[in-house]
């Protein structure tokens, strides 16, 4: 006699985990600024702007509009850059200058819930070419964020999506 046996599997489960500032302790964008720099894609006052940007980041006492003024002035920084460059960059520093800031608890955490079976999403508004290798890194099974496009000579143009 055959007998169907019915599949009541358990839904996914997931483990979301905004990356600045709560998995590491900068923001991710601004933690490659000097890369950025010493690879010609952004000026020495752009640099001393980004800088200034992080301590008030790490500082936490930007309200919602300064962040949005931040965020508007990292996404037009980072337009017409060559993407392949952004992610030579970040490959070559991202273990020196991620490993040193992320937290111990997060990476805990995120071991945790990967070993109860869990997906772990890392959310970032840093673009992809930061954000992916950094949660590739850290074991993510995923990242959500604004996605880079290219443009016509194969610069970087933010769409968020």
């Amino acid at each position: 006699m055959l007998r169907l046996v019915e599949n009541h599997s358990l839904p996914r489960t997931a483990a979301f985990f905004d990356l600045d500032k709560t998995v590491i302790a900068k923001s991710s964008t601004l933690t490659f600024s000097k890369s950025f720099y010493r690879g010609g894609l952004i000026s020495r006052r752009a640099a001393l702007r980004t800088a200034y940007i992080q301590f008030v980041f790490l500082a936490g006492g930007a309200d919602h509009d300064q962040m949005e003024r931040m965020r508007e002035y990292l996404s037009a920084l980072c337009k017409g850059w060559n993407v392949a460059q952004v992610k030579e960059l970040v490959a070559e520093t991202l273990h020196d200058l991620i490993d040193p800031i992320i937290y111990d608890e997060a990476a805990s955490l995120i071991e945790e819930h990967h070993a109860a079976g869990r997906d772990v999403v890392i959310v970032s508004t840093s673009g992809a070419e930061v954000v992916e290798p950094i949660g590739e890194m850290l074991g993510a099974d995923r990242v959500v964020g604004p996605r880079e496009g290219v443009g016509v000579v194969g610069g970087v143009t933010r769409e968020v999506g």
